[in-house]
């Protein structure tokens, strides 16, 4: 399943939710006697308890495509459902009919109409999180440098970082692979300066506001202590 077909299964898993559905699991295997036989993208629950197992199609639904969500759901004990932009033909459209297979239909374009778009970019806002908040964790050693983090911050590339840090050629090689592995990111990217030098600047800033926070309320309970007090004082004190 590439990234592009899972994003546009969670896509659907969310529209479903949105739909007033409960999903019960992603990507089921499919199993007869132990032998596997198929997978199910979504299994879902409408409102009223009924099962259903979802195909997932990026494009325009077939014959084929019928037939396997048919007999995936029925060994499933589910009924059949898909999510697709449309059918390919009309002996599609009739067998899905005849077999009893739900249909939902997408637009051409699945990010036309406004509610379909603000879940696809509500998405890619908490993956994007996600993906920072991992990284962050990552970063926090070379944020934590002062030396490391100051050169990253006052350049713009991996050649200024070096000259800062004052290594000579084969010293700057081993150092941008030694940061590149301690900040491997889950996709097969690899990372840029420009990437280091954002995540290094939000770790500090997040660390600065973090401090503030932590400094106006001690201020706040010292200021809200019984005036004149020592603790030693305040612990005699009547009450």
């Amino acid at each position: 399943m590439t990234n592009k077909g899972t994003r546009f299964e969670d896509f659907v898993a969310e529209l479903l939710s949105r739909l007033g559905f409960v999903i019960l699991g992603k990507r089921i295997r499919v199993f007869v006697n132990g032998n596997e036989v198929g997978e199910v993208d979504i299994l879902a629950q409408d409102a009223a308890g009924n099962k259903y197992a979802v195909e997932v199609k990026s494009g325009k639904i077939d014959v084929t495509g019928i037939r396997q969500a048919y007999v995936n759901a029925k060994i499933l004990n589910a009924k059949p459902l898909i999510v697709a932009r449309g059918f390919s033909n009309t002996s599609a459209e009739a067998l899905a009919r005849e077999l009893g297979v739900e249909t939902i239909t997408l637009d051409e374009n699945v990010l036309v109409k406004a509610e379909e778009l603000m879940i696809a970019i509500e998405m890619a806002l908490y993956k994007f999180l996600e993906d920072v908040t991992s990284l962050l964790e990552k970063i926090k050693t070379i944020a934590e440098d002062e030396k490391l983090s100051t050169a990253i911050l006052k350049c713009d590339d991996w050649s200024c970082m070096c000259r800062e840090l004052g290594l000579k050629s084969e010293e700057c090689g081993t150092e941008i692979m030694k940061i590149r592995n301690m900040v491997k990111t889950n996709q097969n990217t690899t990372l840029s300066f420009m990437k280091l030098k954002a995540l290094v600047r939000l770790y500090r800033l997040i660390k600065c506001m973090l401090q503030r926070e932590k400094d106006i309320y001690s201020k706040e309970n010292i200021d809200h202590s019984p005036a004149g007090l020592t603790g030693l004082d305040r612990a005699k004190s009547p009450e």
